[in-house]
């Protein structure tokens, strides 16, 4: 605009006697700006309405009594009142879901007083405890409108804990990155319990995490 100026008013001083008017320089072209931003990715476990999120999530094995020999307990993570959900606008290469022990690998089953391991293979599991997680059944719905499908979002297999060595599990890997969302339904827990674990009612604290590829 200043250059636009400068050339006007050196136009009227040559002629000396022309006036010319001062006109806007109007446009009939106007540019529209918005902005769609990236998003994120997330996951969350939902309660059957799809949107409400479960304050407290948790899974119950059946009791067990007490034995002589070492016993396996089974439970399954994710319902339809649990639903494991991950929602992706941001991760453009892919994302990975996972399960672990909350505080990690030294983590034991506890009552408060007595404990067993969730991630120990010594005796096929059996002598100390041992936990193993099959997501490869699950059950995996879309929740897109059909503008995402399940093509490159591939289920786990199925994994044991041992410390050190595999300390998480996959649950859910997306390979192609674009934007989804579903939920996942069914994950099979498989947990060995020494023989004469002492009486109790054990807890294991567990964390799942979504992360970008």
């Amino acid at each position: 605009m200043k250059k636009y100026v400068k050339r006007f008013v050196a136009a009227v001083a040559a002629m000396g006697l022309l006036f010319v008017p001062a006109v806007a320089g109007a446009s009939t072209t106007p540019t529209l700006n918005q902005t769609v931003n990236a998003g994120t990715l997330s996951m969350n476990i939902l309660q059957s309405d799809d949107v409400t999120p479960v304050s407290s999530p948790s899974v119950s094995f059946p009791a067990l009594n007490r034995s002589f020999t070492c016993q396996t307990n089974t439970a399954t993570l994710g319902d339809t009142n649990n639903k494991l959900n991950v929602t992706n606008f941001a991760a453009n290469n892919g994302w990975t879901l996972t399960i672990a022990a909350t505080g990690g690998a030294a983590s034991t089953w506890s009552d408060g007083t007595h404990t067993y391991k969730f991630n120990d293979a010594t005796g096929s599991g059996c002598t100390n405890g041992q936990m193993t997680v099959d997501p490869s059944a699950t059950t995996l719905t879309l929740d897109c409108n059909s503008a995402c499908t399940t093509t490159g979002v591939t289920k786990g297999s199925s994994s044991a804990f041992v410390s050190g060595t595999t300390d998480s599990v996959t649950l859910l890997t997306d390979g192609n990155g674009a934007a989804w969302e579903g939920y996942l339904t069914g994950i099979g827990l498989s947990q060995k319990i020494p023989a004469t674990q002492a009486a109790g009612a054990y807890s294991l604290g567990m964390t799942l995490t979504i992360t970008a590829q």
